[in-house]
């Protein structure tokens, strides 16, 4: 509830800052980033195009809005995480597809009444993005809405413009990259040579060795106490690293939190938390540490 809160007022926040901003269609004497005559701006037909303009503007920052007032009473999950993430991204992108439309649109009525374009407009491309190799600026005031935009053309601008892609880039990976982690099952092998060995496993990744000889007490529980993460991971399927629990103390987990059966083993070295594939697995490993302690 805290998340979808936070992400709701932020986006709600974000999407009337750019609808505040977007609705400065004129600066620096460029209309939605084109330049034109003077006077042509009363024009009808330039009139019609700003009027679509504001509206489309105006119902894509209310549909986004809207939606994300929808996914605030969604269930709290890492695929809900996930869609609120990259629905904020997309609704801070969204408002500007009517400046590429507008932009677009003037230009082409430019072009049909044959008016001249600016020097400077060669440098814009869709009125957004600015790249001229003979400024040597690394910002310059946008044409389109407030603020700076940056001189693509100039070393500097390209770095901060790759930094800023990376790190979307990685902030939109987490989700899918979580997911994947998340429906990725827990299980379990017995090795019996050249030692005999619990092993625990995320998937094909080996996370904990248990020497047989090592282990003092098997146990099968019908829930998992309550745990708290130290170090590690905690998804809505999986949990794995170190743990505080209730009664044991710091503990050692790699299992399912929604599974049926879990599997405490104590050792020598510490408590461990287990799961295999399926509660039926679980019990036999379970079974066959007893009867090999016994």
């Amino acid at each position: 509830m805290v998340f979808s809160i936070i992400m709701l007022v932020c986006l709600i926040v974000c999407v009337g800052i750019d609808y505040l901003s977007l609705k400065r269609i004129e600066r620096n004497g460029a209309l939605l980033g084109v330049t034109l005559p003077q006077n042509a701006a009363e024009l009808p037909e330039v009139q019609d195009i700003v009027q679509r303009y504001l509206r489309r503007l105006r119902t894509i920052c209310l549909l986004c809005a809207a939606v994300s007032v929808g996914l605030f009473f969604a269930p709290n999950s890492l695929f809900y995480v996930t869609v609120w993430v990259y629905f904020f991204f997309g609704s801070l992108a969204l408002p500007y597809l009517p400046c590429l439309w507008g932009n677009r649109a003037l230009q082409k009525l430019r072009d049909a009444h044959g008016w001249p374009a600016a020097p400077e407009d060669a440098a814009w491309k869709y009125g957004l993005l600015y790249y001229d190799p003979d400024d040597k600026r690394i910002s310059v005031p946008k044409r389109i809405g407030k603020g700076s935009a940056v001189n693509l053309a100039t070393l500097r601008g390209k770095i901060a413009m790759a930094v800023n892609v990376i790190a979307i880039a990685a902030i939109l990976l987490t989700g899918p990259v979580l997911g994947v982690l998340d429906h990725t099952p827990a299980r379990l092998e017995l090795q019996v040579s050249p030692t005999v060995e619990l092993q625990s496993y995320h998937g094909k990744t080996r996370k904990y060795i248990i020497p047989l000889d090592s282990i003092t007490k098997v146990q099968v529980y019908p829930s998992l106490p309550e745990a708290g993460r130290v170090g590690g991971i905690d998804l809505e399927h999986y949990w794995q690293g170190t743990f505080v629990m209730v009664h044991d103390g710091t503990v050692h987990l790699c299992l399912d939190p929604t599974a049926g059966k879990f599997l405490r083993v104590e050792t020598e070295d510490g408590i461990f938390w287990l799961t295999a594939e399926t509660d039926e697995q679980t019990e036999k490993v379970a079974d066959w540490l007893t009867e090999e302690l016994s």
